[in-house]
């Protein structure tokens, strides 16, 4: 079947399988091909195969009485200042698979300078949107660039038109309106600060990039929980007090306390870090509080412990409930007192240290069993941050994606990502959470010759996770997702990227 694509800026835009009927191209939203153009009509073109050619019909011409013009390989029909049509074969897609088929590519942070993001829904349920130089159409029908699940949210309710210094919102006929900063309006500029009503749905216009890039820690948060979590951080950051971040291995905890130190007071002192997991049980208290020269057998000078090193600063202690009982009792001291006595010295070195720590560890649970003591628990633990697995937070597997493939690409070249890719990203339970995430992503671009498939996300997972990564059913995974999407089947099936029958039926079939 003969493939059309939609250009932008001369790269793929979308692509479009050409029937028998035909297919409608205009700015209007019944076409079957919308371009977001305002200065095209309506319905501008009918396309259709005829004697084995693809020809172009301007609109309202009947075959027969009006000459129809041939599309021809090679030669990319204009639609606009910015938009063209093109045959697949004629267009520089940058998703052609390793077979010659075209599929759709993910946008890659690069591709997609930000000038507004949206921030739909308020409180921890928010979530935000980048709003990139292509149109973006917002309604309820699933082909929509942004899906807002609302029943009175229209099919295709508004659109927004960036432009090179703001955007314009155009309400696309919809049966309740666009209210722009309250008043109902079919165009009107949006600017930062700008907040939008689209049915019982809010958004707000912010300035900036995607909510990663406006970091100088990295972090990456798309969904509610981890927006939540980092506005958090932000308040705590300004605060002298411990803090214990609780989460998985690979969750990113250290990511976390770096930003509790950069955008705190501290952040021009030393940030120092250190895994209590990783060190020797010989070495350990030497680590932490220093040694004297001859303390012990090695001790050929004077050492520094981190508390030392950190003073000033932030000291991330990583694992702690792995510290021993009585390197436990003398953490306790340093906090109740602020001095720490490197070993084999007789007097002590006043330090000013905020406290950071981290654990994989239930804490509560090993002060019952008498394996961590409880009152060092309370020292540490004055505000606890919680990360949430990978698992939970599909919205963010997409986002990190697009972010370590943006940063790949310094050591692989040019690289793009397959829509269809995402699909067993999205699927896997990632027990290693991000950090496994990034290493599947880095085997996969390594052999993907500058275009990254499902077949080679497939085969990193299998290569890095093994076949028994996955222990939970699809039924299980299939049921947690719903779950954490509250119920709705259509916002799991959604972020899920399947067919929400799709999904009904492994929830019906125990798949």
């Amino acid at each position: 079947m003969e493939t059309l694509v939609l250009l932008f800026r001369g790269e793929a835009l979308r692509t479009f399988e050409l029937g028998e009927r035909g297919l409608e191209v205009g700015s209007g939203p019944g076409c079957d091909i919308v371009v977001h153009d305002a200065a095209l009509p309506e319905r501008l073109l009918l396309v259709a195969r005829r004697g084995g050619e693809v020809v172009v019909f301007t609109h309202g011409a009947e075959a027969g009485r009006a000459r129809p013009r041939v599309l021809s390989p090679g030669a990319p029909l204009p639609l606009g200042a910015r938009y063209a049509l093109a045959r697949a074969q004629d267009a520089p897609l940058r998703g052609a698979g390793r077979d010659g088929r075209t599929e759709p590519i993910a946008l890659r942070v690069e591709d997609d300078p930000a000038a507004l993001s949206l921030v739909v829904g308020r409180g921890p349920e928010a979530r935000r949107v980048r709003l990139g130089a292509r149109p973006c159409t917002i309604g309820s029908a699933p082909d929509c660039d942004l899906v807002l699940v609302d029943r009175a949210v229209s099919a295709q309710h508004c659109r927004l038109e960036p432009g090179d210094t703001e955007a314009r919102v155009r309400d696309l006929g919809s049966r309740n309106g666009t209210y722009v900063d309250g008043v109902r309006a079919f165009v009107a500029s949006i600017t930062p600060g700008t907040r939008l009503r689209i049915g019982r749905t809010e958004l707000l216009a912010v300035a900036g990039a995607a909510p990663w890039e406006s970091r100088s820690d990295g972090l990456v948060a798309a969904s509610p929980s981890m927006i939540e979590l980092l506005g958090r951080v932000e308040r705590h950051a300004r605060l002298p007090f411990p803090v214990l971040i609780v989460g998985e291995t690979g969750s990113g905890k250290e990511g976390i306390a770096r930003a509790l130190h950069d955008r705190g007071p501290r952040r021009d002192k030393p940030f120092v870090a250190v895994n209590a997991g990783a060190v020797s049980r010989d070495l350990v208290e030497s680590e932490l509080f220093g040694h004297e020269r001859g303390a012990f057998t090695g001790a050929l000078g004077i050492r520094r412990g981190v508390f030392e090193q950190a003073d000033g600063g932030t000291l991330f202690l990583d694992e702690v409930g792995e510290l021993p009982a009585d390197l436990q009792a003398r953490l306790l001291r340093v906090l109740e007192t602020g001095e720490v006595r490197r070993v084999g010295a007789e007097r002590s070195v006043t330090v000013d240290v905020r406290l950071v720590t981290a654990t994989h560890r239930d804490l509560r649970a090993m002060t019952a069993g008498g394996g961590f003591r409880k009152d060092l628990y309370y020292r540490v633990a004055q505000l606890i941050l919680e990360v949430p697995p990978l698992r939970a937070r599909p919205e963010d597997v997409r986002a990190l994606t697009l972010h370590f493939v943006a940063r790949l690409q310094h050591a692989v070249g040019t690289c793009a990502l397959a829509e269809a890719a995402f699909r067993p990203l999205l699927a896997h339970r990632w027990p290693g959470n991000v950090r496994e995430l990034r290493n599947v992503l880095h085997a996969a671009a390594a052999g993907a010759s500058g275009f990254i498939d499902v077949a080679d996300i497939e085969a990193a997972i299998a290569q890095l996770s093994g076949p028994g990564a996955d222990l939970e059913t699809r039924r299980e995974r299939s049921e947690d997702a719903v779950g954490r999407h509250g119920g709705n089947v259509t916002a799991t099936a959604r972020a899920l990227g399947i067919p929400r029958s799709t999904l009904r039926d492994r929830l019906r079939k125990g798949e």
